[in-house]
């Protein structure tokens, strides 16, 4: 994170800058990355995650700032010094068995012949590839293929992995089975991994830290669930798993709270604000919000429901307000149809006000 531990962090970026022509793919940004931290890049396509990781490995250059490896400058005369990368193709030898694979860095970075077995052997055994070691690239699967890249990258001890969406090529169960895999994996390694993707859910679920990308910027940086509870933006609340954004003006404010405006009528939102009029976001998760006769008093209105969608552990629930939508998401089976009649609500504590947004239809005047 960009918070110092007072030790140099494995990896230090400071005013970060790259351009293709006229494109500004990173557009100045700051970051520091802590030792033995699981770091994730996350954003769209084209937001500047992965030119932002090309630089850290030294394949890219920035036009301004500096990247800091272990202390070091990163040269692209000695890319990978102390970094190495895994694709999402793998980029494995087709030639070379699996063993070979391994071992190719090691031979590229002239290791003794006896110590490169050894390391190999291990590697493989660590990575449940020890039967494998004699098979060629094509008789592997997917996630095999996945693991020998993991296993090449990391025999070579280096400070920090970089991972570019390595596990975009991989069907849904085979992912999801992978990222347990992954992060047990840089538990045991105790090494820096910075990992690139555009799935939220992929990076709640692996990351110490998340950073959110927005445009070649850095739109927020922290934990999973700060991201998650306390986003800074509606772009990072919106990306960030589902939410629904409510454009309003704060009608008054005081040490309770807000009052917002809202196109759903006015409610109450925690925190500070600007002055009376001024413009805002309300942002609530869909699991926030209750559907039913009875909300202890937290009823926020009525409105008919559009559509209703069984998930298996929960039902999701659009309804329609005034030319306005809310999903909510309920556990298990919820008993409603589309046109029914129902309440809806949700406790003050589960709303956040968050910046105006000029971007989001219905933005209120």
């Amino acid at each position: 994170m960009t918070a110092s531990s007072g030790t140099m962090p494995d990896v230090r970026i400071r005013g970060v800058v790259k351009r293709f022509g006229r494109f500004e793919a990173v557009a100045g940004i700051d970051l520091d990355v802590e030792r033995g931290q699981f770091v994730t890049l996350l954003g769209p396509s084209g937001c500047g995650k992965t030119t932002t990781l090309r630089m850290i490995g030294g394949f890219e250059q920035p036009d301004v700032g500096e990247i800091l490896v272990a202390g070091e400058p990163v040269s692209q005369d000695e890319t990978g010094r102390h970094t190495r990368m895994v694709f999402q193709s793998y980029a494995l030898f087709p030639h070379m068995t699996v063993a070979r694979n391994v071992a190719f860095g090691l031979r590229m970075d002239g290791v003794a012949r006896s110590e490169i077995a050894a390391r190999v052997e291990t590697m493989l055994a660590s990575l449940g590839l020890a039967d494998q070691a004699a098979k060629y690239p094509r008789q592997l699967s997917g996630g095999q293929q996945q693991r020998v890249a993991l296993a090449r990258a990391l025999v070579t001890r280096p400070r920090v992995l970089l991972l570019d969406e390595p596990l975009g090529a991989l069907d849904l169960k085979m992912r999801k089975r992978m990222q347990g895999e992954l992060k047990a994996l840089q538990r045991d390694v105790g090494i820096t991994f910075i990992y690139v993707t555009h799935d939220q859910e992929e990076a709640m679920n692996l990351s110490d830290v998340i950073v959110v990308m927005e445009k070649g910027r850095i739109a927020q940086v922290g934990t999973p669930e700060e991201i998650y509870r306390r986003p800074v933006s509606a772009y990072v609340a919106d990306f960030v798993g589902e939410t629904n954004l409510l454009p309003g003006r704060v009608v008054a404010a005081g040490a309770g709270g807000l009052r917002v405006a809202t196109r759903i009528g006015e409610l109450s939102v925690p925190g500070a604000g600007g002055p009376a009029g001024g413009a805002l976001t309300v942002a609530v998760r869909p699991e926030a919000i209750m559907i039913g006769p009875s909300l202890d008093g937290q009823a926020r209105g009525r409105g008919i429901v559009q559509s209703r969608s069984f998930l298996g552990a929960l039902t999701r629930v659009v309804i329609g307000i005034d030319g306005t939508t809310l999903t909510a998401d309920r556990p298990g089976l919820l008993a409603v149809q589309p046109g029914d009649a129902v309440e809806f609500g949700w406790r003050d504590e589960d709303a956040l006000a968050l910046p105006a947004d000029k971007s989001l239809p219905g933005e209120m005047q």
